[in-house]
């Protein structure tokens, strides 16, 4: 089964792109104000996701978070705007491949650009706002680039892994 060519053009994916992006800072200006004082919770124990507004001066679990301002800027919004370039460009270049091939770098660069306007304009940090809760044990608190980020990153790594076990 083969894909609409109106799907598999670069257009519509620079289209769902933007789309992606603007959501996340959408729901992330929500997160901001709705959040501020207040967190809710979705479902009941033991699966739950809490709703609560943070601030994220570092990258995943707070990592780099102590660093100095300087270093942080460099690292967090240099580095990773050089990253996100490449995958943006790596990933449309290569379009008229697989989707599997280009989407999960795609998804990795445009969460990559979602946390880096934040941290452009929110003072070097990202807006995070959902916990999930399984029972005792609870991830770390995120948002929608970071889903996309990291689904993006598990593939990958599926999918070399899958490659070096055949």
């Amino acid at each position: 089964m083969s894909t609409s060519p109106l799907l598999r053009g670069r257009t519509f994916a620079l289209l769902a792109g933007i789309a992606f992006v603007a959501v996340d800072q959408l729901v992330k200006l929500l997160a901001l104000v709705s959040l501020q004082a207040n967190s809710f919770k979705i479902g009941s124990n033991p699966i739950n996701l809490a709703l609560e507004l943070s601030l994220n001066p570092g990258a995943f679990l707070s990592l780099g978070a102590a660093l100095p301002p300087q270093v942080k800027q460099l690292i967090f919004i240099v580095g990773v705007a050089v990253v996100v370039a490449w995958a943006m460009w790596w990933s449309l270049s290569n379009w008229s491949q697989p989707l599997r091939k280009v989407l999960p770098l795609y998804a990795i660069a445009l969460g990559g650009i979602a946390n880096l306007i934040d941290r452009v304009f929110r003072h070097g940090h990202v807006v995070d706002y959902m916990v999930l809760n399984v029972g005792p044990t609870h991830t770390g608190v995120f948002n929608i680039a970071d889903i996309a980020i990291t689904a993006g990153a598990l593939y990958l790594m599926m999918d070399l892994f899958l490659k070096r076990k055949a």
